[in-house]
């Protein structure tokens, strides 16, 4: 049936559109105004100032903590490698020379005498900063705010400990990782002030102060670092939330399991961004191991890949490719078992080649489906491929910071973000569709069910007269059903008496009870009663036949040697009747390899019945010949021919057909007297028809007769060939 669209819909789409275009739109800004708060880039929020330190002096007397809240640490700083020095130790006239180093930078990426730096390892960092007198005059505090040190670290400003994260060592042994963003504060004197932090790191990959260091007011690290945990609670809340959402969708729908993916993918980015960037959840949670937190991190990262994989193959499945997702399965759940096995040493070490030889692909092969599904219009695949274009990029930005080849930051819960609204767009265009076409088709539905109660009445009518015409057929059914069984039962009795009579009569006369042509007439009377009883025998195997009662054993043979076996089998008994037996078989290369599905006894029986009708009609110094032909046909199929061909009397044509009927040879006008039951042919008709083949015969009066038999030639395991 034609569903028509309301008139009214096209306005619609057309307003869904001009919605949905805006809302991406303004996602897009909002998505940028939030990454640069986060990242503390934003001119309204938090501005920060670069003033490049050299040779690990930092010149800030210009800087204008009223103008711009916080500036970074950036640049050279001294490094002293090996060393765990204090603020006591610089004033030794025995201090080692420093090496200035850039800062940020892993101090993997250093080199002293030519020789990179080992990941494992302690060091210390100085730098001496000299502050406006605004600042030191008045004696407000200063916060400090390093972001990620790894993976220990004790901060000294000016002489004094202030505090740090975990516990500094110089072996794995005697260090403690903890690393997160955490707030330090002093108060700054006039002249140079003087930082030093010892770092030590024998637990993960990165190592060193990898990430940048901002100073300010005290006043605006406190409110920064409230304000980017505020941010990222709060974009954690947005993906917990919607989890649960589309878990209680997968709980009221089971057969969305596109929307449970789409919410673990969710709590999976929801774990991920908690644990990193400020550290959420190890602000509000002091207490939680540092090994587990990267744990964390890292399996939620295989957990959202894999989730990506898996979703987007559920809703295009068309585009997808039907192993990637076995393999990306197995190779994510292989790297989970890693991380859940092998401590932060370890696995933390392969995270460049994961990032690249493992999630890029991922988000490639994703990128490119949700291409391929908006180039064939699939419905809402072009809304949703922009939002995972901005997934992508600041997933790539994600990976690209994490391996050191970009100064941003941690942004992909931005990207995710987007991703979510346009899939929550999807969601809801699907259901105003759903809604709109539910109440189309409810319409249609009444209006079907009232031509269909009139059509319901019409043939209602028309099935009582069928129903009584049934009936009427069935009771006739029945009454020839009650016929034939009567037939048979009738027959079989009013045979077996008088057979049995005639079976003592003549056993009596052929004893000599009877003595006036005794002989003569008990053969003739006992003859005729074995006749009788053959009559009953056959009458009641053709019911059989003809009822399917009879089981058929079925296995394939090879054709030629096992007709070449019935052939000579039977040669002998031709021969000592005096007539002439011939054999022709089929060429070697014709016949090799062709296989008939028969149950060889009941083929057997076929094939002895028309010898013996041969050899009964057939005079002495006659020829039978036995032959067997492979037939190829017009389509291709393959047919095998058993003919028994005799010089006997031959067969009217009028008599062709009627001879495979019961009793048919009773009606037969042949030459040669013949005591048969006439049911002979009837059985051999219905034994071929159980084997898919054709029995006929080709006569003519005086010339003989020719009974053949096809067979379907089948391949080696039953089907037809």
């Amino acid at each position: 049936m034609l569903i028509t669209e309301p008139a009214g819909n096209s306005m619609k789409k057309r307003f869904s559109f001009l919605f949905g275009f805006a809302a991406v739109l303004a996602a897009a800004v909002l998505l940028v105004v939030c990454a640069k708060w986060l990242a503390g880039d934003d001119p309204t929020l938090f501005t920060s100032t670069i003033y490049t330190s050299e040779q690990g002096k930092l010149d800030a007397s210009g800087w204008n903590a009223e103008v711009n809240s916080s500036l970074m640490l950036d640049g050279e700083w001294e490094l002293y490698w090996g060393k765990m020095l204090k603020p006591e130790d610089f004033r030794s006239l025995a201090m080692p020379s420093p090496v200035i180093v850039d800062i940020p930078q892993p101090w993997t990426g250093y080199s002293i005498d030519g020789r990179p730096l080992p990941n494992e390892g302690f060091a210390t960092y100085r730098l001496r900063i000299l502050l406006p007198e605004s600042l030191t005059r008045t004696r407000e505090s200063i916060g400090l705010y390093p972001k990620s040190i790894a993976s220990a670290y004790q901060l000294w400003v000016n002489g004094d400990l202030k505090g740090g994260n975990g516990l500094v060592g110089t072996d794995a042994s005697s260090t403690t990782p903890r690393s997160y963003p955490k707030t330090i504060y002093f108060e700054p004197r006039e002249g140079w002030n003087e930082i030093i932090i010892q770092v030590s790191n024998y637990s993960q990959r990165n190592a060193g102060i990898w990430q940048g260091v901002e100073l300010g007011t005290a006043d605006g690290i406190a409110w920064m670092r409230v304000s980017r945990v505020s941010a990222q609670v709060f974009i954690v809340g947005i993906f917990f939330v919607m989890a649960l959402y589309y878990f209680f969708v997968y709980v009221n729908r089971r057969q969305e399991i596109s929307a449970f993916l789409f919410g673990l993918l969710c709590f999976s980015v929801g774990i991920r961004t908690i644990v990193l960037g400020e550290s959420t959840a190890l602000f509000l949670l002091p207490g939680l191991p540092w090994e587990w937190g990267v744990k964390a991190e890292y399996i939620s990262i295989a957990m959202t890949a894999l989730c990506l994989i898996l979703f987007v193959s559920r809703e295009y499945p068309r585009e997808s490719i039907s192993w990637v997702p076995k393999a990306a399965g197995l190779v994510l759940g292989s790297f989970i078992i890693f991380f859940l096995i092998t401590p932060a040493r370890v696995y933390t070490y392969y995270l460049t080649p994961y990032i690249w030889g493992v999630l890029f692909p991922v988000l490639m092969y994703t990128m490119y489906i949700y291409i391929l599904s908006a180039i064939r219009r699939r419905k809402g695949s072009m809304t949703t491929a922009i939002g995972f274009l901005f997934f992508t990029i600041f997933a790539l930005n994600d990976m690209m910071f994490y391996t050191g080849l970009l100064p941003t930051n941690d942004l992909l819960s931005i990207g995710l973000l987007a991703f979510l609204l346009t899939q929550a767009l999807n969601l809801s265009a699907r259901f105003s569709r759903a809604i709109a076409e539910k109440e189309q088709l409810s319409e249609q539905l009444r209006e079907n069910n009232r031509s269909l109660e009139r059509t319901v009445a019409e043939r209602t009518h028309s099935l009582q007269k069928s129903n009584a015409r049934l009936q009427e057929a069935n009771k006739k059914m029945e009454e020839f059903e009650h016929f034939r069984i009567r037939l048979l039962s009738n027959i079989s009795h009013e045979l077996s008496t008088p057979i049995t009579s005639i079976k003592g009569f003549a056993k009596a006369l052929r004893d000599g009870i009877i003595t006036a042509d005794a002989p003569k007439y008990a053969n003739r009377i006992y003859e005729r009663s074995l006749l009788l009883e053959r009559m009953i025998h056959d009458l009641v195997e053709l019911t059989k036949l003809e009822t399917n009662q009879v089981r058929f054993h079925m296995q394939e043979v090879e054709v030629v040697p096992f007709l070449q076996e019935l052939f000579l089998k039977y040669e002998w008994e031709i021969e000592s009747k005096g007539i002439h037996c011939q054999i022709q078989l089929p060429e070697d290369v014709i016949g090799a390899g062709s296989f008939i599905k028969v149950d060889s006894i009941r083929i057997e029986q076929v094939l002895s019945n028309l010898i013996s009708n041969a050899v009964r009609y057939t005079p002495e110094d006659g020829v039978i010949v036995l032959k067997l032909q492979i037939v190829r046909l017009s389509d291709g199929g393959s047919r095998a021919v058993v003919g028994v061909r005799d010089t006997g009397v031959g067969i009217d044509r009028d008599m062709h057909q009627h001879i495979f009927e019961r009793f048919g040879q009773a009606k037969q006008q042949t030459a040669v007297h013949h005591n048969g039951s006439g049911l002979g042919l009837a059985i051999c008709k219905e034994i071929i028809h159980y084997h898919h083949g054709e029995i006929r015969v080709v006569s003519e009066p005086g010339e003989g007769s020719e009974f053949s038999f096809e067979l379907p030639i089948v391949q080696r395991g039953g089907a037809l060939r």
